[in-house]
């Protein structure tokens, strides 16, 4: 069962920091969106794009839900392993200090073999912790 996203926060009465929407214009690709104060609206901050056409689109929108569900902090994700016997991996693809882009490149990995491209996101840096952004 499919959380119904706008559902659970329109029912406190508050703009969840962080939403997504398919994107209009790229079949596999999901647009990340964040509201911003001074404008009153969301403004886009990053995609998050299916490498693995393999993979159902069904899926791929729960793991961008639950991916938006832990930027806006929340813990009850939705469980879908039952549906790919995979886990998912990830790394972050270091950039320039320069980019003001943060890559993560998912991976999946069945327990046999390599694991395998899945998705990219693409993000603002600073939406996330940043290493290079801390001071001591």
């Amino acid at each position: 069962m499919i959380m119904d996203f706008n559902e659970s926060f329109n029912d406190k009465g508050e703009k969840p920091r962080f939403i997504y929407k398919r994107n209009p214009l790229i079949e596999h690709d999901f647009q990340l969106f964040e509201f911003k104060d001074d404008k009153d609206d969301y403004e886009p901050i990053g995609s998050y794009t299916l490498i693995d056409l393999n993979e159902d689109i069904d899926i791929t929108e729960k793991k961008v839900l639950n991916l938006v569900s832990i930027m806006n902090g929340k813990r009850k994700l939705i469980d879908f392993s039952n549906l790919t016997k995979t886990r998912i991996l990830y790394n972050i693809v270091t950039d320039t200090l320069e980019s003001k882009k943060q890559r993560v490149v998912f991976r999946t990995y069945d327990g046999a073999g390599v694991s395998k491209e899945n998705a990219v996101l693409e993000i603002e840096k600073g939406i996330f912790h940043d290493e290079s952004e801390t001071s001591t």
